[in-house]
């Protein structure tokens, strides 16, 4: 490190090949949906997927029942569809015995000769939001391989989930505030920069719009959206997809720039994305070379954690090992930073482990 710095000690630009590159769009990405018990995949191996198809139906409610195993129950393998009539010796009572119209999978057969099997109640039938080609369909998990451009995510929460990309904020570190959702977002995907507060994901939900993706979101805004998914699924009551994607975490994160660039581009071109949130995925369909994504300088990077996390600039010179807070030493580099919302226009020292490079 420090024959690096000896280098560019009389450069205006410092080495970005020293920096990480940030993790890039992924062309023709890979989503993987996970199946209960009691879902059963509508689509098989090889299979073309298209937005709008069925791709699984999911119980709104299921039942464990453990069965004697008799007959040739025990020779089937798991994930069969059994007939309601070879579960009169279920144990149990009430609510938990067989009804009309329920549908019964078997799970497995104990070596105590028990068969566990799953009860499937009140289906609903969950449609792609991508268009695609089923690459790996089991009873665990459907393997979808999207056409388009993808954007991966550490959080994500609701169902699958498609519309055409609306930009609710000016910029990626902004904050989406209740007043800034209308009526014309409804059954749209908003882009809501930073973070958005409670009282903007209630009015979002409550106007029809599919999904939100933004940069990061807070632990007990989702904890009260479980919760309420929890109360209507046991009431029985219809409940409309609904997505979030935060693409960096939790917390108040800005959207990441080249994830900015690319949704900026496609609500541009009036494109539609699908949002996986189980594979905490988003998908902007459509050709990828015809989007007008901008292009950077080969200096640019972006601040990935600590002070300034999401803020882009340039790399200008190294400052070899530099004392952190809790005594250790980290590689540094000067970076110079625009003027934004919330800062001013300056250079930072930044530890080179805490930036991507955009270029």
């Amino acid at each position: 490190m420090t024959v690096a710095h000896r280098a560019v000690a009389g450069s205006a630009i410092a080495d970005t090949r020293l920096v990480a590159p940030a993790e890039p769009l992924a062309h023709a990405p890979v989503a993987r949906l996970r199946l209960r018990p009691g879902d059963r995949a509508l689509v098989a191996p090889g299979e073309l997927v298209h937005i709008g198809q069925p791709l699984l139906t999911q119980a709104r409610e299921t039942v464990l029942l453990e069965v004697p195993v008799r007959g040739d129950l025990g020779d089937r393998p798991p994930g069969t569809e059994l007939d309601l009539t070879q579960l009169q010796s279920a144990k149990g009572s009430g609510r938990d015995q067989p009804r009309p119209g329920d549908r019964a999978y078997l799970l497995y057969v104990g070596t105590d000769r028990i068969a566990r099997v799953v009860l499937a109640r009140s289906p609903m039938t969950l449609t792609s939001p991508i268009d695609g080609v089923a690459e790996e369909v089991t009873a665990s998990h459907i393997s979808l391989r999207a056409s388009g451009v993808g954007l991966r995510a550490p959080v994500g929460w609701g169902q699958p989930v498609v519309g055409r990309v609306i930009l609710a904020v000016a910029s990626p570190d902004t904050e989406l505030r209740s007043g800034a959702v209308d009526i014309s977002a409804a059954g749209g995907i908003l882009v809501a920069g930073a973070r958005l507060d409670i009282e903007a994901l209630t009015r979002a939900r409550a106007i029809g719009v599919a999904g939100i993706i933004c940069g990061g979101v807070v632990g007990r805004e989702l904890q009260q959206l479980d919760e309420s998914d929890v109360r209507q699924r046991a009431a029985l009551h219809t409940v409309s997809p609904f997505a979030i994607l935060a693409l960096d975490g939790f917390g108040r994160r800005p959207i990441p720039t080249l994830a900015w660039d690319l949704l900026a581009a496609a609500a541009a071109d009036e494109r539609v994305v699908g949002i996986l949130p189980d594979a905490r995925l988003a998908v902007v369909g459509g050709d990828p070379s015809t989007l007008p994504l901008s292009s950077w300088p080969s200096d640019a990077v972006r601040v990935s954690a600590g002070d300034g996390a999401g803020r882009a600039g340039r790399l200008v010179g190294l400052a070899g090992p530099v004392r952190r807070p809790g005594g250790i030493y980290q590689s540094s580099g000067y970076v110079a930073f625009g003027a934004t919302a919330d800062s001013p226009a300056g250079r930072r020292l930044v530890a080179l482990a805490d930036l991507e490079r955009l270029g």
